[in-house]
């Protein structure tokens, strides 16, 4: 692993259950050397990426201004968020954007309707990867080489989120949910909730993304399903076409006139 890799896992040590440490907690966490941690936790805080409180580091100023600059300059967010809050506006849900990196699933936006459901994954939170609608359909929507490092790695929480228990039954799975081009979850990540996803492309097959739109089983049950399922896809595919030529948002998308 190079030194910037070992430097950059220092934010991997910080969770929302931890999002404070000491020097020797992180020096401990990712077995390095003493002088090693103290190096780069020192070179991480003279730059604001790190903030200090006594003898305790947490994550630093810089990180929030990067956030905003994301934020007002993301050329994938430029288009994706009007569409999404068309949706929300349209069908009465709320709206998710997830992202994936690495072997991580983290909302990148999300637009609240009017119904205020309660959402627990909000922007910047890491999702379950195999659990929940938006992560399904990014995990199916890569190449089966990936698929099966996944599976390597994670079997036996593949097989508890009834993906799969073995390698075979986790590929048919996830064949059927590409070839279905969406994912429909209720109640896995938010009890009372139901999602429906479709992939995003992007700009690459080994990165996708989601599109999910999150009702409350209530507004879901006055719905039509297959009309739901139509318009998340239909809109998922409108996004791919307006970042692959770099189209304007304000391009409609004529299913989000037509309520469910």
């Amino acid at each position: 692993m190079s030194s910037l890799k070992r430097m950059l896992a220092v934010f991997d040590v910080f969770t929302p259950d931890e999002p404070s440490l000491t020097a020797d907690e992180i020096m401990a966490r990712l077995k390095y050397s003493r002088g090693t941690a103290y190096r780069y936790i020192r070179e991480l805080a003279t730059v604001g990426l790190l903030a200090r409180t006594g003898n305790r580091y947490s994550l630093g100023p810089r990180i929030i201004e990067l956030d905003y600059f994301i934020r007002q300059n993301d050329p994938n967010l430029h288009v994706i968020q009007p569409v999404m809050r068309a949706l929300s506006d349209r069908l009465e849900c709320d709206s998710l954007w997830a992202s994936f990196f690495g072997q991580q699933v983290v909302v990148t936006h999300h637009e609240q309707g009017v119904t205020n459901l309660t959402v627990s994954y909000g922007r910047g939170r890491r999702m379950p990867l195999f659990r929940g609608a938006g992560s399904k359909v990014i995990i199916a929507a890569l190449p089966t080489a990936r698929q099966k490092n996944l599976y390597l790695a994670n079997a036996a929480e593949i097989a508890a989120a009834g993906l799969g228990a073995s390698w075979t039954e986790f590929k048919s799975t996830m064949t059927a949910v590409r070839r279905a081009g969406c994912a429909i979850s209720k109640g896995e990540l938010d009890r009372g909730n139901v999602g429906v996803s479709a992939p995003i492309a992007l700009d690459s097959s080994n990165a996708p993304g989601s599109l999910t739109l999150i009702f409350g089983v209530k507004r879901y049950a006055t719905a039509d399903e297959d009309l739901l399922v139509r318009i998340t896809r239909d809109a998922a595919a409108q996004i791919d076409r307006l970042i692959a030529n770099a189209q304007d948002p304000a391009v409609s998308i004529e299913l989000l006139t037509k309520p469910a």
